[in-house]
């Protein structure tokens, strides 16, 4: 099920989807980049969740490990900056805005809301985990200064502090919907945040769709709907697809006209499938859409009157 690379993709080794300690990842950029090197990645895209604080973190990671590259003759490794924003009922519905910059105003603003939001919602999740008779430890209480805090910030604190033996245990007792200390992301709508982000000059792409959990053509239908907004591509090549769910999704993204991408989702957590560059296999045109990703990328720009307000600040 899972490969690498084949034949036709070793000149060009990518995940489009990553995440550092910047938000919920457990690694740096600094230990991205160098298991990218190990793994010979050419391309790599930062995905934290609605925040942008790790990319001129993961820039200057990129630029030392091109020089490692290049004194040992070995293609550069190419940094994709993106962000990932949770939207829809529960928040269940992700995208990825490639293009990303800590310099772009509106985007920056956008996430300031956003990240009140979350440690808003912290506060709330550590007052129900207390009132559940769990002891929230000062580590946790501190949790709400990070400001892209979520429940999996929670559940390695809850294994840390012995109260659950591992992540999935602690999401199973306590913070997945209906547990105690659950408490839902306050909804953005998919359709309006795709337009939201596009107009920041953003290339969004639709993250892990067969985790929706919709039969294809349902799923097609609000693919449709979004793409009327501002979609510009589905991330086609994750866990959650497997080979079969690949195969589907990539036909539905050629024939939409739609941008194909793909990534790991990796966070660094052990027992988990996501691992850096472990992809559902049969991406074969690889080269090709990254290729068409990166022209979109250069394409992008901020609506007018977006471009007129950031010109403004």
């Amino acid at each position: 099920m899972w490969n690498l690379t084949t034949a036709n993709e070793a000149a060009c080794r990518a995940d489009l989807h990553v995440h550092s300690s910047c938000s919920d990842g457990l690694k740096t950029p600094e230990q991205l980049c160098a298991i990218a090197g190990r793994l010979g990645i050419t391309h790599l895209a930062l995905c934290d969740h609605d925040t942008v604080d790790g990319l001129d973190l993961m820039a200057r990671a990129v630029e030392e490990e091109n020089r490692i590259r290049l004194s040992r003759g070995r293609p550069p490794l190419a940094l994709i900056p993106s962000v990932e924003v949770s939207t829809g009922p529960g928040g269940r519905t992700h995208l990825l805005g490639y293009g990303a910059s800590p310099r772009n105003a509106r985007l920056a603003a956008f996430l300031a809301g956003v990240s009140a939001e979350r440690r808003a919602r912290a506060g709330r999740m550590l007052e129900r985990l207390e009132a559940a008779g769990l002891t929230v430890t000062p580590k946790m209480r501190a949790l709400r200064d990070i400001p892209s805090v979520g429940r999996a910030h929670f559940a390695r604190a809850l294994v840390e502090s012995g109260q659950a033996r591992d992540v999935p245990q602690a999401f199973e007792r306590y913070l997945s919907e209906g547990r105690p200390g659950y408490v839902p992301r306050a909804v953005l709508s998919t359709g309006d945040t795709v337009e939201a982000l596009s107009g920041m000059g953003l290339v969004v792409v639709l993250a892990h769709p067969m985790r929706l959990g919709l039969e294809l053509e349902p799923l097609h239908a609000l693919i449709r709907e979004w793409k009327a907004r501002g979609l510009k591509g589905l991330e086609v090549y994750h866990p959650s697809a497997g080979r079969r769910g690949a195969h589907l999704l990539d036909a539905l993204a050629r024939k939409e006209g739609l941008l194909v991408t793909g990534g790991s989702d990796y966070h660094g957590d052990e027992g988990t499938r996501a691992r850096m560059g472990r992809l559902p296999c049969g991406w074969h045109a690889l080269e090709h859409d990254i290729a068409a990703l990166t022209a979109a990328m250069a394409l992008a720009t901020p609506s007018d009157h977006l471009q007129k307000e950031q010109q403004d600040v």
